[in-house]
């Protein structure tokens, strides 16, 4: 059988938003561009901010899982949904106007610890709730790894602070300065709050474990990129290597660069294909003259006058089996090694959360990873009133996917501390008449960012994505298929194949009975009621939402709907 009938729900039209089920925080991305498409950009930034909350970070860090899901990248290349959520944020008008609207006050109080974007998302949402918050932060500055993290030519300080100012316009107290780090500190929480959320960044770098990673001049990448961002390094020696593969690799390549190294490598044991970091970031470090060795192993450092590193020793490998994460394993290649001479090495293969500070007596189990435990339902530990979540439970993730942890576990802290219970998603369909749409749409190239000249690049401040123009931004949302479009075919169909006829990229066909798998546990026992010989099939995939087939149905069968949802609470 060719084609199996489905039961087309509210939840199937959910999912089939590709963008908008993609993200961690259900972002309507489909909504947002559409705003922009119409030239609204105060629009479009108001609907960020209902998802996102921080638009002008993650439109600039964001590592966008709805592109990765888009259905244009079917036909050439995914929208640029980071690019334009950036592009609200730049245009908009409205950039300080949000008002800080909270309910009544519930008279709960809740400790956060750590002010990274899952702890500043979560304070959010319970303040807004109407709960006294609280975020206790050990470094100087707000924001986390947001600060400390991601370099200031990626993320510019003003974007982490406007986010960081709107948190305390909500009334949140946030205490720089003051780490949880003992039994006696958390206990004390314990006692003097309501509900406690551990949001802890992953601060801890990972070991090499090779012979000579005690000599001078072997730094962990979470300790360089600290000390960088904070203004405690200010030079690095003419030849760095960086070990790793993720984003924390290539910022403390790119930044090695910036703090005047003539020669920076970044060695990786797999290959661009298997890289977290991505290629966006590795060919944006390349541009800047970083050089990137594949299939390559640290196997031991060496070290010369007074125990300073010289050399490195790596081995080239060659790709194995998959492991346990689906990720071709590295299998050294015997009789490969090779020396590196080097002056400064960063090793940035891992990082993890301190949670030391959580005693056996306090009740929290910790599991083999030394993370909290907790029910993935409701973000709780095994302690009544202690939830985890982002890094601290994980490892380190992106920004999106830790921000939906925060909201995730604001709301379970919510339910907690008061009666309310999720109700769920509401569902909403509307006729709507096909899009006037820029011509020849369907065709347009995926447009490019601006970026400041490799001579200007020399700065840690200096950003280097300067963002869609507007001409470009128009242009780009304008190649969105509108997903939330869609296509619906009533039995009044005559099978006269007139749709077929127009459509632009063949995505409707006509299928006979014996092609169709009708499913075991329809209604009538196997059969779908009606005498029909052959049905029209729509391929959702293929289809580009252009209405030319709404326009040329001679019996109006065909009709377009705009599909929306959200998420309903009730008391």
């Amino acid at each position: 059988m060719e084609y199996k009938i489905v039961k087309a729900d509210d939840h199937w039209f959910r999912e089939n938003i590709n963008c908008q089920y993609a993200c961690p925080v259900n972002t309507p991305a489909m909504n947002y561009i559409e705003r922009i498409v119409a030239g609204d950009f105060d629009a479009s930034l108001r609907l960020n901010f209902m998802a996102n909350l921080f638009p002008h970070i993650l439109g600039r860090v964001c590592t966008h899982p709805c592109e990765t899901a888009c259905r244009r990248g079917a036909i050439d290349k995914p929208i640029a949904i980071c690019s334009l959520k950036r592009s609200a944020a730049d245009f908009a008008s409205v950039k300080s106007s949000r008002k800080p609207i909270r309910d009544e006050k519930t008279g709960k109080r809740v400790a956060i610890i750590g002010s990274g974007p899952s702890g500043l998302a979560a304070a959010n949402d319970l303040a807004t709730k109407g709960h006294d918050v609280v975020v206790y932060e050990a470094l100087p500055v707000a924001g986390g790894m947001l600060c400390v993290g991601i370099p200031p030519y990626r993320l510019p300080r003003e974007a982490i602070e406007d986010a960081v100012n709107w948190i305390k316009a909500l009334g949140v107290d946030i205490r720089l300065n003051s780490p949880i780090d003992t039994p006696e500190a958390f206990d004390d929480l314990l006692r003097e709050f309501n509900a406690v959320y551990l949001a802890m960044g992953a601060h801890r770098s990972q070991l090499l474990e090779i012979p000579g990673e005690e000599l001078e001049g072997v730094l962990h990448g979470v300790t360089f990129m600290k000390d960088t961002n904070l203004g405690l390094r200010k030079t690095v020696p003419e030849r760095v290597a960086v070990l790793g593969g993720g984003f924390t690799a290539i910022d403390c390549a790119r930044s090695s660069l910036r703090l005047g190294a003539r020669e920076v490598s970044v060695m990786y044991r797999r290959t661009l294909e298997e890289m977290p970091a991505g290629e966006l970031e590795v060919r944006m470090a390349e541009q800047e003259g970083i050089q990137m060795h594949y299939l390559t192993s640290p196997v031991r450092i060496i070290g010369g006058h007074e125990r300073k590193v010289t050399h490195i020793e790596c081995i080239k490998n060659t790709l194995g089996e998959p492991d346990e994460k689906g990720r071709r394993r590295p299998v050294p290649v015997k009789g490969s090694n090779f020396m590196v001479p080097v002056d400064l090495i960063i090793a940035a293969i891992g990082q993890s959360p301190d949670i030391s500070f959580l005693s056996d007596r306090c009740g929290i189990k910790i599991n083999h990873w030394g993370m909290p435990v907790i029910d993935p339902k409701d973000f709780m530990t095994t302690r009544a009133g202690v939830f985890a979540g982002g890094d601290c439970v994980t490892g380190p993730r992106n920004v999106i996917e830790v921000i939906a942890d925060g909201r995730k576990a604001a709301r379970a802290i919510h339910r907690f501390l008061t009666v309310e219970e999720r109700k769920g998603y509401t569902f909403y369909y509307k006729d709507q008449s096909p899009s006037d749409r820029m011509p020849d749409y369907d065709f347009a190239p995926r447009q490019s960012q601006d970026a400041i000249p490799m001579s200007q690049r020399r700065t840690l401040d200096a950003e280097v994505e300067r963002g869609l123009s507007r001409e470009n931004t128009s242009q780009e949302a304008g190649r969105c298929l509108l997903c939330h479009y869609n296509i619906f075919i009533d039995e009044s169909c005559i099978l006269c194949g007139g749709c077929i006829d127009v459509c632009p990229h063949q995505c409707i066909s006509m299928a006979s009975r014996e092609k169709v798998e009708i499913p075991s546990d329809a209604e009538d026992g196997g059969a779908i009621a009606g005498d029909w010989d052959a049905v029209m099939v729509l391929d959702e995939e293929k289809c580009i939402r252009c209405g030319l087939c709404v326009k040329r149905c001679p019996v109006n069968a065909i009709t377009m709907k705009r599909f929306s949802y959200s998420e309903e609470y009730e008391h």
